[in-house]
């Protein structure tokens, strides 16, 4: 159980000392990131509204990330919109950093 923080001789709290950081290990050999565009319709369904979808490999040895645009914005299948697959996708489509065009808003998405 950890002790309660003591106070000093001049009023002060000594902290506790935060635990050391890993140091990350440099890559000497780095490899490139896999980055596939996939069709929406064939992945998700007919009916989708779903604009994009980008399988993206950071590592050999990693799972492939699922990485899909839709009105919800670009957003990774398993991590979210914070994955680091996800700037790799969005910089690999055609418009760079750039949404892809607006979806349809109301009807039959796709015939």
């Amino acid at each position: 159980m950890p002790s309660a923080p003591r106070s000093s001789r001049r009023g002060r709290l000594d902290r506790p000392t935060p635990p050391p950081v890993a140091a990350t290990q440099i890559d000497l050999f780095p490899e490139r990131p896999v980055v596939e565009v996939l069709d929406p319709r064939a992945v998700v369904g007919p009916r989708t509204a779903t604009s994009a979808v980008i399988r993206v490999r950071l590592r050999s040895v990693e799972a492939p990330h699922l990485i899909f645009h839709d009105r919800h914005g670009w957003y990774c299948d398993t991590h979210g919109a914070t994955c680091e697959a996800v700037a790799v996708a969005r910089s690999s489509t055609r418009d760079g950093a750039h949404d892809a065009p607006p979806l349809p808003t109301s009807g039959d998405v796709h015939e």
